[in-house]
């Protein structure tokens, strides 16, 4: 995240993709107060890869003692910043790292928990809390039992502290992941006693090895599903599971009841899992839809085998 520092005060202030100047606080982001600032002053924006300053004012700003006026200028680290006569209007830039999300604890405005993929706050083996950037395009927190979508501006309980929301994604140049996922295809492996599942998801020639978990057994399941209602649904329809009859069928397969926190637990830790396998794990978080009642594998491109059929490939 970019930051700039007040002269005067040394306060930090992290810049938005879009940070607006100025005296009026119904337009300004950073509001300041000095009657020579005019009220939407200037506005600093991420663009190309760069940041720029854009001035709007009256008496206009400088740039290292350079006048900027109605045009805009590309900025650099170091470079000092004022918009008015006074030093308590001077702002230096600290760095010009590219904007992101992030969560500010209001117990602690200094913490700053700054969102660029994914991250996990530990809370026990059930109850760390995952947040990701999810397919729909938004932040969200989940734990076993609870999911949250953060909202700009709002607060939110995690690790028994309170945190502001900050939407701050780059508004013309997001990555765009979109063709690692659709390429992608997921390799199950069971092993010859079909007791052990081992899971692999391969990009091109990347291979991300997800090794053999207990919570594969689920996706596998899912995956099977999808598999016998190819033939039988467009795409949009393929596999989805009523989640009653799932836990049943799952129940019967592993001589236990199975129950929805269990499921979730499964889902969890699977997401948990691929947060930590670079560089695309993050990708596949959403991999396991839900709707109201069921749920399915929610990719395309998929492979069901045994060890043996495996192994004599290889020969």
């Amino acid at each position: 995240m970019a930051t700039i520092k007040n002269k005067l005060t040394g306060k930090i202030t992290i810049l938005n993709a879009q940070n607006t100047f100025g005296r009026n606080p119904k337009n300004a982001i950073t509001i300041i107060p000095d009657s020579d600032v005019s009220q939407s002053h200037a506005l600093i924006f991420w663009k190309n890869n760069e940041w720029h300053l854009q001035d709007y004012s009256r008496n206009g700003t400088l740039i290292n003692g350079e006048y900027v006026h109605h045009s805009t200028r590309k900025l650099d680290e170091k470079v000092t910043i004022q918009f008015g006569k006074n030093a308590s209007t001077q702002w230096e830039v600290v760095d010009l790292n590219p904007p992101s999300s992030y969560l500010r604890s209001l117990s602690k405005p200094d913490t700053i928990l700054e969102l660029n993929t994914c991250h996990i706050l530990p809370k026990g083996d059930n109850t760390d809390i995952l947040i990701y950037f999810s397919k729909e395009k938004y932040w969200k927190a989940e734990t076993v039992s609870s999911t949250i979508k953060f909202e700009h501006g709002k607060s939110y309980e995690l690790n028994d502290d309170e945190w502001e929301f900050i939407e701050n994604e780059p508004l013309d140049d997001t990555i765009d992941n979109g063709n690692v996922v659709d390429s992608a295809h997921f390799l199950f492996t069971l092993s010859t006693d079909e007791e052990h599942i081992r899971l692999k998801i391969m990009v091109d020639a990347l291979e991300l090895d997800l090794g053999e978990r207990a919570h594969h057994y689920l996706l596998f399941l899912l995956a099977k599903k999808r598999q016998g209602s190819q033939d039988e649904a467009r795409n949009n329809d393929q596999g989805w599971v009523d989640i009653d009859t799932l836990l049943d069928e799952m129940s019967k397969e592993l001589y236990k009841e199975i129950d929805v926190y269990y499921l979730n637990l499964q889902i969890h830790r699977f997401r948990k899992q691929v947060l930590g396998v670079k560089p695309y794990g993050n990708l596949f978080l959403d991999v396991i839809e839900r709707r109201r009642g069921e749920i399915r594998f929610g990719h395309e491109f998929f492979q069901i085998s045994k060890e043996e059929q495996v192994q004599a490939v290889s020969n």
